[in-house]
């Protein structure tokens, strides 16, 4: 009776372990994640903390924002730390976290971020236009081959023989010279007849 009782007890108290056991990694996990708008940095920020989970298999996260993917689906350990400082802060968020646990407690939530800045215009930046002018380029004029040589100084002679160059003038008079000739000519006819006349007496 005894051995049956404190079979009983032993079997009651490995169940209560075993559940302590199972229980308190549940009881620890602390899934703690924060979006909000920062007014003065102009900014939405978004950061996850999920801590004191069991590594003894698979512990995933995801994280999307209006429906898109911004953290896919990643594998952690015991904990997870990831936060993203960036958002367009002139727009609606929907933030959705999905935690899945590998002993089974899951947690799946929501958080709504309204915008608290003004969307900013695109700034677009108009160059001037600068125009650049090439002056034209002018060839220099070249002397035309075909025009007319200057006339020589000297003229040619007919029959195209050169010119004779002019006599060199010597300082005396042609009248002189014509005045003596004509004399000396008058005085051999003077003495051509004297000589006649004399063999005739």
């Amino acid at each position: 009776m005894a051995r049956r009782v404190l079979g009983a007890v032993a079997v009651t108290a490995t169940a209560a372990l075993a559940t302590i056991v199972m229980a308190t990694p549940a009881s620890a996990h602390n899934p703690i994640w924060s979006a909000r708008c920062d007014e003065d940095a102009k900014v939405t920020k978004v950061s996850i903390d999920l801590t004191q989970y069991v590594s003894k298999g698979k512990n995933t996260v995801t994280l999307t924002d209006n429906g898109k993917e911004l953290l896919k689906t990643t594998e952690f350990p015991e904990s997870f730390h990831w936060k993203k400082n960036d958002l367009d802060a002139s727009v609606k968020h929907e933030f959705k976290i999905v935690v899945t646990a590998w002993d089974g407690f899951n947690k799946t939530d929501t958080k709504t971020v309204e915008p608290c800045a003004k969307k900013t215009p695109p700034t677009t930046t108009t160059k001037p236009t600068t125009t650049t002018t090439t002056p034209a380029t002018t060839a220099p004029e070249m002397p035309s081959t075909s025009a007319e040589a200057p006339p020589s100084t000297t003229p040619a002679a007919p029959g195209g023989s050169a010119p004779e160059p002019p006599l060199a003038a010597t300082g005396a008079s042609p009248t002189w010279l014509l005045l003596s000739g004509l004399g000396l000519v008058g005085a051999g006819a003077g003495t051509l007849l004297f000589l006649r006349r004399r063999r005739s007496a």
